[in-house]
């Protein structure tokens, strides 16, 4: 380069020939006023630049925009009228600093010299950085290997290391760079903006750009990575609008290769605040207010856009225009499965708030499901979450969940086992729950639940996780009251349409309680409970049918009567508490359809004694011990008690068992003999009679659950149990902590009345609970439930497992349920091959049943722009073959929860494990 410009590479051409055309079409307004320009007394301060001073703001208050493209109102107001030959007037530019610093910290080369029209020339070789900055907090920084700079206009003000100008409408600065160009901008309200190119022309008193092969790069406040726009040519229009021509858009990692971009021969973006608008261009209104939502938008429109994924096109759009705040619009989440019993699946979530167009209160989503199941139908569902603090004016702290979901459904369930006769589900199959649960004022709560099913298999079939884990689909409302020792509650429990399940509806239920109470100088401890309902039981009317003797359909009144006291004592070391129990409960109608009137009175004593020891010298570097603490707390209850009435005169009204385990009981009892051969398949077929040691209330009698009012009878049993815990120091020195090494805690039952109460045996529940911790994430634990008699129920597990901070996890455990015959080796692994790819994979194989129970295999590809995980599941006992394929924007998952509008904590919304559950 010379030095007065004259020589220009061929190369430059266009970006001098862009820069010359921009600057004539600039100057245009300015030669046009120059001839009403004032006298040279006004010369300082023209009309047609002035302005009254700003003023500066710390943190400056949202505004409404100038721009009259966004305030249509103003489109009704008469323009004034200007005095004829009067120029137009525009703002004056601002006063703004110039510095000059070196780029790569070693000797660079400036000169300086004036132009014939008086306007400075500033040439800059061997790297430097040039920074301008306002008062109003508006920054330019400009770093380039090689320089040209003019400043025309007024005179400047010398600074150490650059100039100041005076901004007073005159002044003008253009820049011209080369070489590795990094431009940097940040205005008071709006986010940085990084321009890199290899020439950059650059106007900074207008804010317009020009620059070669360039990228612009802009970081959306929720997004975690920046938004990289490159292009042959990156134009820059004015503050708020950007030009890119032949253009690609990602928002990776890797800049240099991003796994999903999306190409276009022209891409605009724009920066405004402005009316927010939704992905249909719907302008956003506040839910409550009905007004409109004003905020900071950062636009990106491409014109005949292709996406690429993996460098592959996968579609083709006219044009794209989203909002970089809010990238993914309304679209939530996306899941593809593949397996036996539903087809080809594909989930999809929405957010009907966005799609709306509307704002919702703080705490509250609102999702839409549209999926499709190849083998079952279309399904659609609508969800519904608030979470309400209690700091909210004029609420009191509140959380809920509505949700619908429906599937049309022209196939087959596949659910396991010999189900026998199974009811035909409709057409429509579909479910509805609302949960909602609200403190009213301090101490009252409210929880209620309203849900509703179309069939007996749908929950289980298309919520397989939901069923197994979570509460009954029942409809009930319950008030409680907590004040002190004080709690009162009352229960309303109808039954809507569930003739599958067994269910007591309670037309309305009370309770009251006083827990706690003590008097005569601390020596007793009363605590007292009454209830008082009328029930409606009915058991399952549909197969498999309810089993038990005492699950019959029966109306009935209940009112009752309980009390506690006890006197502890501390004897020493030892602690003993006497107490006595007694419970009087009224039936209206008992399973003879008489009243009756059941008194139940007990009592015992309650032992425990505490000891420990410190064994100092004790240590270890191969099992990591620095000295043993070992403590132990010996316990005992010994328990009288009888009743004028037994168990199996009264109705089931307080169920056993939830929902799930309930129906698999009764399904799995008739067929035991079918499976098991033998004695102990005959055994287990008979669990309903009350002399059967498999039946559940017998089985809660013997354990002493005091909870189920109508399973009380008999019982004469001393329970006795040893908990141990051994513990040492860890850690570096001067941060040792204190971990328990091993747990060891055994229990027994013993029956001196063992005819009556354990079918003849003394002992029972013999019980032990081990955990040894290795070290701090490698442990062993073994579980182990037996009874000593024959057929007696017994449960043994053991196993062993570790994990890493880099998630690695194995496990590999055995257990072993008998009668049933069932020996398990179960075993998981997570393993991480690399920083990218992550492994997993799980199976279990039963050798008593000969059979493989579970299988999955998952391989899982973090990247720079997004998840792919590729898994395949087998189930034996559905004989159902699954394949998952799953792509996941790393941006989708930092964006839950983090959009325009979030307010509901994340995590309650998993878009991608919901799919899998709504599908199972």
């Amino acid at each position: 380069m010379t030095a007065d410009g004259a020589a220009v590479e061929p190369d430059r051409r266009k970006c001098w020939k862009g820069a010359i055309g921009l600057l004539l079409w600039a100057a245009v307004p300015g030669i046009l006023q120059a001839q009403e320009l004032p006298s040279s007394e006004e010369s300082s301060a023209p009309a047609s630049r002035a302005r009254p001073p700003e003023e500066v703001w710390v943190v400056p208050p949202p505004v409404v925009p100038k721009r009259v493209a966004f305030q249509p109102q103003r489109l009704q107001e008469p323009s004034p009228s200007l005095p004829p030959g009067r120029a137009l007037p525009v703002p004056a530019n601002k006063p703004r600093r110039f510095l000059f610093t070196r780029r790569y910290g070693t000797p660079n080369t400036i000169s300086r010299e004036v132009l014939p029209d008086k306007s400075e020339r500033w040439i800059f070789l061997g790297g430097v950085i040039i920074n301008a900055t306002t008062d109003d907090g508006e920054q330019i920084e400009l770093a380039t290997d090689e320089g040209v700079v003019w400043v025309r206009g007024g005179p400047m003000e010398e600074l150490p290391g650059g100039f100041r100008t005076p901004g007073d409408g005159r002044s003008e600065v253009e820049v011209y760079l080369r070489g590795n160009v990094v431009v940097r901008t940040k205005s008071a309200r709006g986010p940085l903006q990084t321009l890199r190119a290899q020439e950059v022309y650059y106007d900074v008193e207008r804010q317009r750009a020009i620059a070669l092969e360039g990228t612009l790069d802009f970081q959306p406040a929720p997004a975690p990575d920046p938004v990289h726009v490159s292009g042959a040519e990156v134009r820059r229009l004015d503050a708020e609008n950007w030009e890119i021509l032949r253009g690609s858009i990602n928002a990776s990692k890797l800049p240099s290769d991003p796994g999903f971009r999306i190409d276009a021969p022209r891409v605009t973006y724009e920066e405004r605040f402005a009316q927010l608008r939704n992905l249909f261009g719907l302008p956003y209104r506040d839910l409550r207010t009905g007004e409109p939502v004003f905020g900071r938008e950062q636009l990106v429109t491409a014109y005949g856009a292709v996406p690429r994924l993996l460098g592959l096109p996968v579609a083709y759009y006219p044009r794209i225009r989203a909002d970089a705040t809010d990238p993914l619009g309304p679209f939530v989440g996306f899941s593809f499965g593949q397996n036996r019993i539903f087809g080809t699946q594909f989930y999809t979530t929405w957010d009907v708030f966005d799609l709306l167009a509307l704002r919702p209160p703080p705490g509250q989503k609102w999702r839409l499901h549209l999926d499709y199941l190849s083998k079952r139908g279309p399904a659609l569902g609508s969800e519904y979450f608030y979470n309400i603090p209690a700091e909210v004016p004029g609420l009191s702290a509140t959380t809920g969940r509505a949700l619908f979901y429906g599937v049309w459904d022209d196939g087959v369930d596949i659910l396991g086992g010999n189900r026998g006769p199974e009811p035909v589900p409709p057409f429509f199959r579909h479910r509805l729950l609302w949960r909602h649960q609200q403190e009213l004022i301090e101490g009252l709560y409210f929880q209620g639940q309203l849900a509703h099913l179309s069939d007996k298999n749908f929950f289980e079939q298309y919520y397989k996780i939901e069923f197994d884990t979570d509460v009954n689909q029942e409809t009930f409302a319950y008030l409680t009251y907590n004040r002190g020792k004080w709690w009162a509650a009352g229960l309303v429990e109808p039954r809507l349409d569930r003739p599958w399940n067994p269910e007591t509806q309670w037309l309305p239920r009370l309770d009251g309680a006083l827990i706690g109470q003590t008097f005569l100088n601390d020596w007793f401890v009363y605590s007292t409970r009454v209830h008082a309902g009328y029930a409606r039981a009915r058991p399952a009317q549909q197969p498999p049918f309810s089993l038990l003797p005492t699950d019959v359909a029966i109306n009935a009144g209940r009112v009752g009567w309980q009390e506690e006291l006890s006197l502890p004592l501390a004897l020493g070391p030892v602690k003993l508490a006497p107490y006595g129990m007694l419970d009087l409960t009224g039936y209206s109608d008992d399973l003879h359809g008489d009243a009756v009137g059941r008194v139940w009175g007990g009592g015992g004593t309650r032992l425990s004694l505490p000891m420990s020891r410190l064994y100092e010298n004790v240590s270890s570097d191969l099992f990591n011990i620095r000295g043993l603490y070992h403590k132990a707390v010996w316990g005992a209850n010994y328990f009288y008690a009888r009743s004028n009435v037994p168990f199996t005169q009264l109705p089931l009204l307080d169920r056993l068992n939830d929902d799930a385990t309930d129906q698999s009981w009764r399904t799995m009892t008739p067929l035991q003999p079918a499976y098991l051969a033998g004695s102990d398949g005959v055994l287990l077929a008979s669990a309903p009679l009350p002399t059967s040691p498999y039946n559940p209330q017998r089985y809660l009698i013997r354990r002493q659950v005091l909870n189920r009012l109508d399973t009380l009878d008999d019982l004469h049993v001393l329970q006795l149990d040893l908990r141990q815990r051994w513990q040492t120091k860890r850690g570096f020195p001067g941060q040792e902590h204190t971990v328990d090494v091993a747990i060891l805690s055994t229990s027994v039952s013993y029956f001196p009345q063992a005819d009556r109460d354990n079918f003849g045996k003394p002992f029972a529940f013999l019980e032990y609970d081990f955990l040894w911790n290795i070290g701090d994430r490698t442990a062993f634990t073994a579980t182990g439930w037996f009874e000593p008699y024959d057929n007696g129920s017994r449960y043994y597990t053991f196993g062993t497992y570790f994990n890493r901070p880099d998630r690695t996890t194995f496990y590999i455990g055995y257990r072993q349920i008998d009668p049933i015959n069932s020996r398990a080796v179960i075993a998981s692994v997570g393993y991480v091959l690399s920083r990218r790819y992550y492994f997993t994979a799980s199976s279990s194989y039963d050798f008593g049943l000969n059979q493989a129970l579970t299988n999955a295999i998952t391989l899982t590809r973090t990247g720079t722009d997004m998840t792919v995980s590729i898994g395949f599941t087998y189930n034996s006992l559905v004989n159902n073959f699954g394949f998952q394929f799953l792509i996941v924007p790393n941006v989708l998952a930092a964006l839950s929860g983090q959009g325009r509008f979030a307010g509901v904590p994340l995590g309650m919304v998993n878009p991608v494990t919901q799919g899998m559950q709504r599908g199972r």
